[in-house]
């Protein structure tokens, strides 16, 4: 299976979302984090969404990939 869909997987099953959040009457757009309710928006904005879904992959395989290093896989 490819990494990116293990991790989504494996978010997924845990209650983590990962989402854009676009701005108002702007192009740009910021990312979410709901774990379990808990929201963490992300301090930086993206340009555009193309950009911003390359940075949802990212942060889902780093969530991923830090679960196992802290054993909660």
């Amino acid at each position: 299976m490819n990494k990116y869909l293990e991790a989504q997987s494996w978010c997924l099953a845990q209650g983590i979302k990962v989402y854009i959040v676009p701005v108002k009457q702007r192009k740009e757009c910021n990312i979410e984090v709901n774990d379990n309710g808990v929201i963490t928006k992300s301090p930086h904005t993206y340009k555009d969404q193309s950009v911003a879904s390359s940075k949802i992959w990212d942060l889902i395989l780093y969530l991923y990939e830090q679960s196992k290093v802290n054993g909660k896989n």
